[in-house]
This record gives structure tokens, C-alpha cells and sequence, in this order.
């Protein structure tokens, strides 16, 4: 008898063992994807960014200073299954960089915030976009 009850607690131990490796094991998946996916965002804001013509980058509001965007965003308009929501904020001012540079140049900086479970995470980019940059070659 004393022998099935140590196998008994031996067995719970390594049930309850494996129970809180495979939830640990989710919890840091799901925290892995949210992260992969703020970084997607904040990917795609830059580079659009990038991209404008030095006309569009001076020019006041064409770049939005907020966004919204969701961890599953091809589904659709129906917003309760998108998954994580993401908050953004895009701030755009004058490099820190030679005098001589300063009025060809600008610093973006574009953070991502959302909350998982209670916690809020932040992510954050920064780029220098140049009137003599990328966009004199693609268009």
C-alpha cells in the first residue's frame, strides 16, 4: 500500500510537472509571436516611410503620428478576432547629425505598445530617411 502511494505522488509530480512545462512552453510562444509580429508593423511603417519623396516627409500631417494595427489583420473587418492589438505612434524631427546635413535629413522613430495578459510591452525603431535617399532610385 505505502508503495502505490509513492508511485501515486511520484506520478502527480511528474503530471503536474508536465502540465506547467507545456503552459510555460505556450506562454513563451505566444509572447515570441506578438513580439515577431510588433516588429513586422514597425518594419513595414519605416520602410513605407522610406520611401516618400522629400516633399511628402516635409509636408505637415502626411505622416500619420498614430496607428492602429492587430496581430491577425487579414480577417477582415470583424475586429474581435484579430488577436492582440497594437498601438503605435510615429515621431518624426530633425537628425542629430553635422550642421551641414541638417536640413537634408530626418530621424523616425515609430513605437508599438499592447498588452498581453496584464503586462504592457513596448517596442521601438529608428531610421534617418535623407532628401538624397532611396526614393530618387525608385521612382
Amino acid at each position: 500500500m505505502v508503495e502505490v502511494m509513492i508511485s501515486l505522488g511520484v506520478g502527480a509530480f511528474m503530471f503536474v510537472s508536465l502540465y506547467a512545462g507545456i503552459a510555460q512552453s505556450t506562454s513563451t510562444l505566444q509572447s515570441a509571436r506578438e513580439k515577431l509580429r510588433a516588429t513586422q508593423i514597425l518594419t513595414e511603417k519605416l520602410e513605407v516611410i522610406r520611401l516618400y519623396n522629400w516633399d511628402q516627409v516635409n509636408t505637415a500631417g502626411f505622416i500619420p503620428t498614430a496607428f492602429i494595427d492587430h496581430q491577425y489583420p487579414a480577417l477582415g473587418t470583424n475586429t474581435s478576432n484579430k488577436g492582440t492589438v497594437y498601438y503605435g505612434t510615429i515621431q518624426l524631427g530633425l537628425a542629430n547629425v553635422h550642421p551641414k546635413y541638417t536640413n537634408t535629413m530626418r530621424k523616425v522613430v515609430a513605437t508599438v505598445k499592447w498588452v498581453s495578459g496584464s503586462v504592457t510591452n513596448q517596442q521601438r525603431m529608428e531610421t534617418f530617411i535623407s532628401e538624397f535617399g532611396v526614393q530618387k532610385y525608385v521612382y
